[in-house]
């Protein structure tokens, strides 16, 4: 729980820190773009580790190996799938891009009030 709180604060700070260094006015509407924008990299991030890791490309790999079998030097044993490489949780991707796009919701609520 720390830890997402503190990577939280980081990617709060990050926004902030765009926010300084574009040339666009810092106000309410540019806190909303450039969060969502940060949101959307995690979420889409967090998602595309957890279609890796469930083993979907698995059968596109296996395919692969036999197709091009002639071509290669290495047997099947020897190549691992891509969701046992990958070792990376995506849950916190995914909190913490879902926490930042919460937050851009709350600013864009504020705004439009």
């Amino acid at each position: 729980m720390k830890k997402m709180v503190i990577s939280v604060i980081i990617v709060q700070g990050l926004i902030l820190l765009t926010m300084l260094i574009r040339s666009e006015p810092f106000s309410l509407l540019s806190y909303i773009n450039n969060s969502f924008i940060f949101g959307g990299v995690l979420v889409f991030i967090g998602l595309w580790v957890f279609v890796i890791r469930t083993g979907i490309f698995d059968i596109f790999t296996l395919s692969m190996r036999k197709f091009f079998k002639v071509k290669t030097t290495l047997d099947d044993d020897e190549m691992r799938a891509p969701s046992e490489i990958f070792s990376l949780s995506s849950a916190p991707l995914l909190i913490l891009g879902g926490v930042t796009l919460l937050c851009m919701a709350i600013s864009l609520v504020i705004y439009e009030l």
